[in-house]
């Protein structure tokens, strides 16, 4: 397997694990009545800054362990990643689905929003669209290594 498909499994894992933490802070906060009342805008928007910091810290941290594991492995002190054209593709096939899924999330907190649902909800599509739109580039970067392309 190589380093590009580890690293994109890396990524899938700790992505997983943050939106599962994410997931279960929103879900106590919610059931404690947080996010009612006038200062719930503010309430959501420290929740999602709270979620981008923990999954850049858990993204890079995944990605040191990662690295560190790959060169024990390996017994390379400086692995070489070379990048080259197909990777890229690969790279720019699996954003244009995450794209794709991002934006069919973001149309539908619209339309939520639209029809008189609550921020919470609408900002709750918006991350959750985020989050599948990741998973799924991921997924579609796994599939396309795997199917030679």
């Amino acid at each position: 397997m190589p380093y590009q498909e580890k690293s994109a499994i890396v990524s899938l894992v700790s992505g997983v694990i943050v939106f599962a933490l994410y997931y279960y802070f929103i879900r106590q906060m919610y059931q404690a009545g947080t996010f009612e009342g006038p200062g719930a805008g503010a309430e959501i928007g420290k929740s999602i800054l709270w979620l981008i910091f923990g999954g850049i810290v858990v993204n890079i941290i995944g990605h040191i362990v990662f690295s560190i594991i790959y060169a024990i492995a390996n017994k390379e002190a400086d692995p070489s990643i070379v990048i080259d054209e197909r990777d890229k593709l690969i790279e720019l096939r699996a954003l244009r689905v995450a794209y794709y899924i991002f934006g069919a999330g973001f149309v539908a907190a619209m339309i939520a929003l639209a029809v008189g649902q609550t921020y919470f909800l609408t900002f709750n599509i918006l991350i959750f669209s985020f989050f599948i739109a990741g998973v799924a580039e991921v997924l579609m970067q796994l599939f396309l290594y795997r199917r030679g392309f």
